[in-house]
């Protein structure tokens, strides 16, 4: 055999090991629109950034597979999942509509929605404000679908772009009155830059389950093993602090983002609540009228206008006396006691008592006041 022969089969040996090497060696395919700064872009020199980017290959790598990232339109990918042209869906967030045809893993990161339309414009997130009002949303997002199911049936004008930029340009020419987006996204894509001075979040973050609760990714149905492994190397990646090195320069402190201040109603310098998350907070409430009086009549008329000043500071605050965990009681007088709980007892339904701590003082602020309570409540959902 010539020695060109011996060259041009060991070639093509070469060459054949390679591709069998290539189609054993473990994959996971990545679906992912790299248009959406700081989650998942491109930069000038074509590489593929962001959050999502380093939380999939850190995740990749945890599993030790090799990650292949394939352009996918975003408003598609379910159908594309489902059609095995990837793996997982990076990002996506996880809703009960969504989970009747695919999985999901646990959330990578907290979500959080929020209305953004011009400074002054007074708009809040809710059909009231927006009724008669245009508002873009992105093609294929939660955000669409919540939309389109909370807001359109009450006569709001919901536009789908399949861009960001193209939803922007519209929002910047008054096309559309205000967008529903992805806090951070909007952000990046709009608020920080000076060409949106002029635009503001408008109303707290939406709580809806149609908006879910966090970005996770999403699996074929079949996929049950892909998905507890992602699970569990994303649990592995925040054990060993991988997670954290990556999420700090991308996501805000989330206690910090979720604080929320409700200035007191007559300017003292304390807010009548504070909401954490979904905690809240409440300053104490007095047996005070609507016009600043005591309310007379001894521990039982006072307790209830208390009452009903926690229902309304409740109220103010997106909860209810269904939604109260722990509270404390305050009394001038010890011998008060059996009227302020028969009072009190009242307004709570009968299996839902919150927690309780009650003390004797000699005197409160306001001279004359019997009781004063303080409590600590969940958000209503």
């Amino acid at each position: 055999m010539s020695l060109a022969k011996i060259i041009s089969i060991l070639s093509v040996l070469a060459l054949t090991s390679g591709c069998v090497s290539s189609a054993v060696e473990p994959t996971i395919r990545f679906g992912v629109e790299p248009l959406v700064p700081p989650f998942e872009s491109r930069n000038d020199k074509g590489e593929l950034v962001g959050l999502n980017i380093e939380l999939g290959n850190a995740l990749c790598a945890e599993l030790q597979k090799r990650c292949v990232w394939v352009d996918q339109d975003y408003a598609t990918n379910i159908a594309a999942l489902e059609d095995n042209r990837f793996d997982v869906i990076m990002p996506m967030t996880a809703t009960a509509a969504r989970r009747e045809r695919i999985d999901f893993t646990d959330n990578l990161y907290p979500l959080s929605s929020q209305l953004v339309a011009r400074k002054g414009s007074n708009l809040q997130p809710d059909v009231r404000s927006l009724e008669g009002k245009r508002i873009g949303v992105l093609a294929g997002t939660s955000r669409e679908a919540f939309a389109r199911e909370r807001w359109a049936p009450s006569g709001v004008t919901v536009r789908s772009f399949q861009f960001n930029d193209q939803l922007i340009a519209s929002l910047l020419t008054g096309e559309i009155d205000a967008t529903l987006q992805d806090s951070i996204e909007i952000t990046e894509a709009l608020l920080r830059h000076s060409r949106g001075e002029a635009f503001e979040f408008a109303g707290p973050p939406l709580k809806d389950p149609m908006l879910g609760t966090g970005v996770a990714m999403a699996v074929r149905k079949t996929d049950s093993k892909l998905r507890d492994d992602l699970n569990a190397a994303l649990e592995r990646l925040k054990l060993n602090g991988v997670y954290q090195v990556i999420t700090e320069g991308y996501l805000p402190p989330a206690f910090e983002e979720s604080l929320r201040y409700q200035p007191n109603a007559e300017g003292f310098p304390f807010s009548d609540s504070v909401r954490i998350g979904d905690t809240i907070y409440l300053s104490g409430v007095l047996g005070l009228n609507d016009k600043g009086e005591l309310t007379k009549g001894g521990i039982r008329p006072q307790m209830t206008q208390v009452m009903e000043n926690l229902r309304s500071a409740l109220h103010s605050s997106g909860s209810s006396l269904y939604h109260v965990a722990k509270c404390t009681v305050i009394l001038t007088d010890v011998k008060d006691f059996a009227g302020m709980n028969e009072v009190y007892r009242g307004y709570f339904p009968a299996d839902r008592l919150p927690a309780r701590t009650t003390f004797a003082g000699k005197k409160l602020v306001v001279p004359g006041a019997k009781v004063e309570l303080e409590c600590l409540a969940v958000a209503r959902r």
